[in-house]
């Protein structure tokens, strides 16, 4: 039947404990080799989860951790990686949202919600704010010569990743945009066009830039100088 201690009960030696029933741990479980739970698993229900190790060892989960919501960081609770929506992970700092992949796969910097450009597609990686060093990107190099930090567009006409089949005379490699807004989307202003410029030969790949900008009343750039 039932036993009921009214005290502290002492296990000492054991190796093993075996139930069929639910288990309550009200303080610290205590085991020198480890604890091992299998079949079903393990529920936690209430309150904040904290799973410690052993100074200088490390906690092993050898199947799948299912969490509702967040991991946080122990004594810093407002630090945290979660899981707001289905297929979409964030990274908080300061109890701010900092970092979010969306369901697409898109990187959002500073935002929740990923921005479509004018020629209508969201790009993978989108930074986003509401001042200068909110809204910035820097690519710093520091060596002891004179070569600097590069920002390098590619293309090939191959139809998979990591493609090298050859370009053709005209094709655009690179595309920079500049965009505002009409107070319901964003159009193009400007753009700087880096395009193969002949026949591309082994090492030998021809090159123009085109710049454009666009008129009044138009909305799209028209080139003006190559």
């Amino acid at each position: 039947g039932n036993a009921t201690v009214g005290g502290v009960l002492t296990y000492e030696d054991v190796t093993r404990v075996d139930s069929v029933g639910v288990i309550t741990a009200r303080e610290q479980v205590h085991v020198g080799t480890g604890v091992s739970i299998a079949a079903g698993g393990l529920n936690v229900t209430a309150g904040i989860s904290t799973f410690q190790a052993v100074t200088g060892t490390t906690g092993t989960f050898s199947g799948d951790v299912s969490i509702a919501d967040k991991i946080i960081h122990t004594g810093d609770t407002n630090t945290a990686i979660r899981f707001p929506a289905a297929d979409t992970i964030s990274a908080e700092t300061a109890g701010v949202e900092r970092l979010r992949i969306d369901d697409n796969g898109r990187l959002l910097l500073g935002s929740t919600s990923a921005r479509v450009e004018s020629n209508g597609f969201a790009s993978p990686l989108q930074v986003e704010g509401t001042s200068t060093a909110t809204s910035s990107v820097i690519i710093a190099r520091n060596s002891a010569n004179a070569s600097s930090s590069q920002l390098i567009f590619q293309k090939s006409r191959g139809t998979s990743v990591g493609s090298n089949t050859v370009i053709q005379s005209g094709d655009a490699v690179g595309t920079i945009i500049f965009e505002g807004s009409d107070g319901t989307n964003t159009d193009s202003l400007a753009s700087i066009i880096g395009a193969c410029d002949g026949t591309p030969g082994t090492n030998d790949v021809p090159g123009r830039l085109v710049f454009s900008t666009t008129a009044d009343g138009s909305a799209s750039p028209t080139e003006r100088m190559r």
